[in-house]
């Protein structure tokens, strides 16, 4: 069994990548949604660190509230991350060795935080994805609503991921995210037929 790490910037098309992996049989791990399931269960320990201005009406955190205290700050954003990143990694070791005990083809570790979470040290091969900054702002825009300064803020958040970081993969792969769902599902189709998945 592979493990594949795939990651890249903030809405550079990841999901679109991560969605044809899991169309050729890969299991795939969305690491993202990893992190809303480990910030409700670690709701008392992020309110403890960040106040009562993180909750919602319904008690719940405010996830957009909290996004605009950790992407603005840097310290803040490690205080977070110490708290939800490891719950976040057991979980990825997890389906790893599920995927190990399942006899899947790979296990795919869709991240964008892949390399600031280690988890590039668990991947035999790593996809980067890369999408130019207009496609990214108007995907940001139409997906969550997004204003420049807010998404500004958000790439600034993300400065340490690139490929030249990846580290434990054997391969770095390249993929190029034009809008073209046919030409980046050809991308994902070569790199499995190069890995022999």
């Amino acid at each position: 069994m592979k493990t594949i790490g795939l990651t890249g910037g903030y809405c550079s098309g990841k999901n679109l990548c991560a969605a044809r992996f899991e169309q050729r049989g890969c299991i795939v791990v969305d690491v993202d949604r990893l992190g809303h399931r480990a910030l409700a269960e670690a709701q008392s320990e992020v309110v403890a660190a960040f106040g009562d201005r993180i909750l919602a009406t319904d008690g719940s955190i405010d996830r957009k509230v909290l996004g605009g205290i950790v992407f603005g700050d840097r310290m803040e954003l490690a205080k977070l991350e110490a708290i939800v990143h490891p719950r976040m990694i057991l979980e990825c070791l997890r389906q790893q060795e599920r995927g190990e005990e399942t006899g899947a083809l790979a296990v795919v570790f869709n991240a964008a935080l892949l390399h600031r979470m280690g988890l590039d040290n668990l991947c035999d091969v790593v996809c980067y994805v890369k999408a130019p900054f207009f496609t990214r702002f108007f995907r940001a825009m139409r997906r969550d609503g997004l204003g420049l300064k807010a998404f500004i803020s958000r790439i600034l958040s993300q400065r340490d991921i690139s490929a030249n970081r990846i580290q434990g993969a054997t391969e770095v792969y390249i993929l190029k995210n034009s809008g073209d769902t046919a030409f980046i599902h050809r991308q994902v189709d070569s790199i499995c037929a190069t890995i022999g998945i």
